[in-house]
């Protein structure tokens, strides 16, 4: 076993030894953020990977493994270290049955990110043989040290919401095939809850105690994690005596959510990940991946209501969420023909909008600057939201809202859809978004006015949102801004039907009301499709919020890292499922 060093480009080297990798003797060296395998040979090309480097074919050939993508180190069955064929189960065992850890392992295996298409990951894992039983402990303690680092802030007890009734009704399918695995593989105990009724998820927020667990995570659709969403805030805000009036300034959870993947449409995930796969986002949140995302507030009359966070529309969405609640027995099919009749009936409502825009330095909707993982705007909109929340602890006395007349602008007119969009809502209909330019972490909503425009002119607009490479904005009858605030009044007021009616209950603070639905007495105005869920009163004000919540996830990769990758025969326990 060598003394510690330094490597070629610095980095303290902790171990160092012989070790067998790929049925090759290797010199292995054990840094606190790299695995560098060092061989005499030149691999296949089959065995390049997106984790490693190869060197210039004279000399020995350098494998750099990255451990930030590494996520579990497990010992294996006992290998003969002179053997030259070595065959790797997909069924490896994550601990040693007690016969073989009285015959002591001498091997090991190292389970890694493996990326493939359409920004999906995989994991694999390498196999390595030490010459005794001693070596391969020393090298298993090492890296789970390693894979230990607080900065990377890895979970390891999660409270998981599964979902049995959203979608397809496939979440416990999806969570015990797919996603237990491998966070059982990563060490993490996670308490699974399935949720039985409307606000179940919520109502455990609320009394659950959060300081001992790492994460919330639901299975489910938008529609669950919008539950899960409320409820964690509402505590949160409670706990830190923030009523939540009008335009008030909510307090940032200290715990991260993740989403998997199990719903219709799954708007937050293919806008955070790129993708509805399951996999790939078990996989970040395995790793522990932060991201900040967004949080629209809204409220009715000044009175909050809910917090949103993908896309809230009047006109068209909303008629078609009208229309398709009736139709719940057609499944997801029902969004189709709703939308269908929506579009055939082609109503425009009378009303006026009022938005405060983003400054010119929050860039604009057509301007092409897709959110990526890493992206700059939101990093530096990130600093900035932290700056203004340090300064108003410093200075509460300072009233953000005595100026909130400076700056705005209104629109009257007629509108097919009025849309206002959080993120870039991207699902399986339209592969970039609603809006492809919206940002996950930039404090800013994209709002869309559709103008009264013929059948014809608006399947043209709508027809755009499914291609990739088309600009759905380019239309006279189209108009697009970045803002930060906006209100919308209808030019003829309904009167609150059925207010005073429904359920309530005591939740953190504030007085719950299972949102009910406010009546009008004819039909001229429309109503609002939030996050999926049905508001019938049309004089709304939305107020965005930067970064409000952490999710696991690491955001969009851009294509350019994005490439097919075959699995090499040395890579045991590959999930092949695509």
């Amino acid at each position: 076993m060598a003394t510690p060093m330094n490597y070629e480009d610095g980095e303290k080297v902790l171990l160092s030894t012989v070790l067998q990798y790929h049925n090759k003797l290797a010199n292995v060296f054990l840094t606190p953020t790299q695995l560098i395998v060092e061989t005499s040979f030149k691999p296949r090309s089959h065995d390049d990977t997106l984790d490693a480097r190869s060197a210039p074919s004279s000399g020995p050939t350098t494998t750099v493994i990255d451990l930030k993508e590494v996520f579990a180190v497990r010992p294996e069955r006992r290998v003969s270290f002179k053997s030259t064929r070595f065959h790797f189960k997909s069924g490896q065992k994550p601990c040693l049955l007690a016969e073989e850890q009285s015959e002591g392992t001498n091997a090991f295996s190292l389970y890694q990110i493996k990326r493939v298409s359409k920004f999906r990951w995989r994991h694999k894992s390498a196999l390595f043989v030490c010459r005794d039983y001693g070596t391969c402990q020393i090298w298993l303690n090492k890296i789970e040290e390693q894979l230990k680092n607080p900065e990377w802030q890895r979970p390891k007890r999660l409270l998981v919401f599964v979902n049995p009734y959203g979608g397809k009704k496939r979440a416990p399918k999806i969570f015990n095939d797919k996603v237990r695995p491998l966070f059982e593989l990563a060490g993490i105990y996670s308490e699974v809850i399935i949720t039985k009724r409307q606000y179940h998820a919520r109502d455990v927020v609320y009394d659950y105690d959060l300081k001992t667990i790492d994460g919330l995570v639901c299975v489910g659709g938008d529609g669950t994690f919008s539950e899960l969403l409320n409820g964690l805030l509402d505590r949160t805000n409670s706990e830190a005596n923030v009523e939540q009036t009008f335009r008030h300034k909510p307090v940032s959870p200290s715990i991260r959510i993740g989403i998997i993947p199990a719903g219709s449409t799954d708007a937050v995930v293919c806008s955070m990940v790129g993708n509805n796969d399951p996999v790939t986002s078990a996989l970040q949140i395995v790793l522990g991946d932060s991201m900040g995302l967004d949080v629209t507030a809204l409220y009715k009359k000044e009175e909050f209501l809910k917090y949103t966070l993908t896309m809230s529309s009047y006109g068209y969405y909303g008629d078609l969420l009208k229309d398709s609640e009736n139709l719940r027995w057609m499944g997801p099919q029902r969004y189709t023909y709703s939308g269908a009749k929506a579009f055939f009936a082609n109503r425009a409502y009378e009303g006026e909008v009022s938005f405060l825009l983003a400054s010119e330095e929050d860039s604009h909707p057509r301007d092409h600057s897709i959110c990526y993982s890493g992206c700059e705007k939101c990093r530096q909109a990130g600093l900035k939201s932290q700056q203004a929340v340090s300064l108003r602890d410093v200075l509460p006395e300072i009233d953000n809202g005595a100026t909130v007349q400076d700056g705005w602008h209104r629109v009257k007119g007629r509108f097919c859809a009025i849309s206002l969009a959080t993120m870039s809502c991207r699902c399986d209909l339209a592969p970039m978004g609603i809006s492809s330019a919206a940002h996950l972490g930039d404090g800013c909503m994209d709002l869309i006015l559709v103008q009264e425009c013929s059948r014809l002119q608006y399947l043209h607009h709508l027809l755009r949102i499914t291609d990739n490479k088309a600009d759905q904005f380019d239309f006279e009858y189209v108009q697009v801004y970045r803002v930060k605030e906006f209100s919308f009044q209808p030019m003829n007021e309904p009167e609150d039907a059925d207010e005073g009616e429904g359920e309530e209950r005591e939740g953190c603070g504030r007085r719950w009301r299972q949102h009910s639905r406010m009546k009008s007495k004819n039909d001229m105005n429309s109503v609002w499709n939030c996050d999926g869920e049905l508001l019938e009163f049309p004089s709304l004000y939305f107020q965005v919020h930067c970064q409000l919540v952490k999710m696991f996830g690491r955001g969009i990769e851009e294509q350019s890292k994005e490439v097919t990758i075959s699995c090499p025969m040395c890579c045991g326990g590959y999930d092949s499922d695509k």
